[in-house]
């Protein structure tokens, strides 16, 4: 029946494992789950919290991704010219990976970038993450739009490894 309880599901602890990225999640169902139904972009009852829970999922994907990768050095980029349309942008971020891959002999390369706006709160810069050295050159010449930063993440306790690299890569 449309919009009425849904039959009883098994109540009790459901576990997601992420072996890659060393992490688990658990919840608890309960036996009586409402039914929630479809809501469009926008149109939640109370959009705020549901816009925080969109991040809060996007955060998790994106930690665990880079945890599973060991994406563990973090760069900047953008400089003058800079850009305040984000699909062009993500042109030049595709153009820029697909060239890096290709200068670093075409194998798989992992990565995350996060486009974020300036704080001229027009233009973007991006942050992104890979999981091997490559040289700084090879990012220049990938880029050519200005400036470029990357890092080995460091400063951590001993005994610290790529997957705690990683994970602070990923905030």
């Amino acid at each position: 029946m449309p919009g009425g309880p849904r039959a009883p599901s098994v109540a009790g602890w459901v576990l997601s494992l992420y072996p890659d990225a060393a992490e688990a999640s658990g919840a608890f169902v309960p036996s009586y789950r409402p039914v929630r139904d479809y809501v469009a972009r926008g149109a939640a009852a109370d959009p705020d919290r549901a816009a925080k829970k969109a991040d809060g999922r996007a955060r998790g994907r994106l930690r665990r991704y880079c945890a599973a990768n060991r994406l563990n050095r973090l760069a900047l980029t953008y400089g003058p010219p800079r850009c305040a349309d984000p699909r062009e942008v993500r042109e030049h971020m595709g153009q820029f990976f697909r060239d890096l891959r290709a200068g670093l002999g075409g194998r798989p390369l992992p990565y995350a970038w996060v486009l974020e706006l300036h704080k001229d709160g027009v233009h973007f810069h991006v942050h992104f993450a890979v999981g091997r050295f490559v040289p700084r050159r090879l990012i220049n010449e990938a880029w050519g739009r200005g400036f470029v930063s990357i890092k080995l993440l460091g400063d951590l306790p001993v005994g610290s490894g790529t997957l705690d690299e990683a994970r602070v890569a990923a905030r």
